[in-house]
């Protein structure tokens, strides 16, 4: 099965778009509204903002590399440890606009033949599973776009009005 390219670079710049909306309200938060345990997604704000940026370098980096580790050295590696100290929001910014960069940086010379290619990985349960790179590169937006759902219900939660990120705006 082929994906039309120009639909996944408009996923893509859709995510970019959508977390950059989120960023630029989540500026002007104080530490504790960032920090605060608000009992969804990965507790607090910044805990979620860091899931999604672990998420999209990891997945970026994947599809550069052309690898995939098996997903218990990924879990390993600290992609969803919660023990972790909480970064500071100035620390999520920059890096993150690098992986935006590195992810248009490798699609933009790949055929749809390039993107059909298959990654190999290790579920779990030790199961080996084929994965064509563009559905890696849709799953990573997903994700993102289920955690923003959540960042957005943690705003109302703190009193704040969320922003429009639907895809149609």
């Amino acid at each position: 099965m082929k994906i039309a390219k120009q639909l996944l670079l408009v996923e893509l710049d859709y995510t970019i778009w959508a977390n950059r909306v989120l960023l630029d309200l989540c500026a002007a938060l104080t530490g504790d509204e960032l920090s605060c345990n608000l009992g969804a997604s990965h507790s607090s704000l910044i805990r979620t903002l860091r899931h999604i940026y672990d998420a999209e370098r990891s997945w970026t980096h994947n599809l550069i590399s052309n690898s995939i580790p098996p997903l218990a050295e990924i879990e390993a590696a600290g992609a969803s440890d919660q023990s972790r100290p909480d970064p500071t929001f100035e620390s999520l910014q920059q890096p993150w606009l690098r992986v935006w960069e590195e992810a248009r940086e490798w699609i933009a010379p790949l055929s749809e033949d390039d993107l059909a290619r298959e990654l190999s990985f290790r579920q779990r349960d030790g199961t080996d599973i084929q994965l064509a790179r563009w559905r890696l590169l849709l799953h990573m937006v997903n994700h993102s776009t289920l955690h923003r759902g959540q960042i957005l219900t943690m705003l109302r939660a703190l009193g704040k009005q969320p922003p429009n990120v639907d895809l149609l705006t």
